[in-house]
């Protein structure tokens, strides 16, 4: 083999060489960007998520006490008896009422709807979240309770979520107490919404007994509560009672 032919076969070799090191570098480089871009993402959706829970968990936090503080009253403290004494008072135990409900289910539907835009994978504490949210649903829509007041049906349920949901520039909010009460007076569609709820409300307060329903829904809050406020941060343990079954309600 002459000289020239020796040189250009070696040539040849190391170009294969150098190409062939070239694709295992830039392979290896892609391996490496692809990786780097994926723990940039799940980085971010971890913030993403850390942010969405910690935007809404004190509004939904507080509106699942308010409800459950209700829910406690009515069956536990005969709150609906003693406020259908006067007319006025009468007026205010039904709308707060349907109020605490509404606002506790427009919070469900906010967080609802930001955790469809994330991935949530597999984290324990979002599953938890997620099956509170199912109990407490499931506890309003279940028909094997002896009766049906404060019995919504699943869409029902997100539809007053959505009715009392309303957009700012910042982040989407529950409309308040007073703007409830004038669409409950000024529009008859979002009303009635609210028809069967509240001629529940109005028959509880002549019926005694504990009402399963409702014993089941303030425990199951409670539960969330527990989660979403576990060092008792927000409510103390001395404001965390739990109701006890004590029969089937009468009459």
């Amino acid at each position: 083999m002459n000289t020239e032919l020796l040189v250009a076969s070696l040539s040849g070799v190391v170009g294969l060489a150098s190409v062939a090191y070239s694709a295992r570098v830039n392979r290896m480089s892609s391996l490496l960007r692809d990786d780097l871009e994926r723990q940039a993402g799940e980085r971010r959706r971890l913030q993403e998520r850390q942010d969405v829970m910690s935007r809404y968990r004190d509004p939904l936090l507080w509106a699942a006490f308010d409800f459950q503080s209700r829910l406690f009253n009515i069956a536990g403290q005969g709150f609906l008896r003693v406020h259908f004494v006067q007319p006025h008072e009468r007026l205010y135990a039904v709308r707060s009422t349907l109020h605490v409900l509404a606002e506790y289910l427009g919070w469900v539907e906010v967080l609802r709807r930001r955790i469809y835009f994330l991935d949530l994978g597999n984290q324990e504490a979002n599953r938890r979240v997620v099956a509170l949210f199912t109990r407490i649903g499931n506890v309003l829509n279940d028909d094997a309770y002896p009766d049906t007041h404060f019995q919504l049906f699943r869409s029902e349920q997100r539809a007053i979520g959505e009715l009392v949901i309303t957009e700012d520039e910042e982040a989407d909010r529950c409309i308040g107490y007073a703007e409830f009460c004038a669409r409950l007076e000024s529009d008859p569609e979002f009303a009635a919404w609210f028809s069967r709820l509240s001629d529940s409300v109005v028959t509880l307060a002549s019926l005694p007994g504990r009402h399963p329903r409702l014993v089941d829904l303030q425990v199951a809050l409670m539960d969330l509560i527990d989660h979403l406020d576990p060092q008792r941060e927000r409510f103390p343990q001395k404001r965390r009672f739990r109701l006890n079954h004590v029969g089937p309600p009468e009459g």
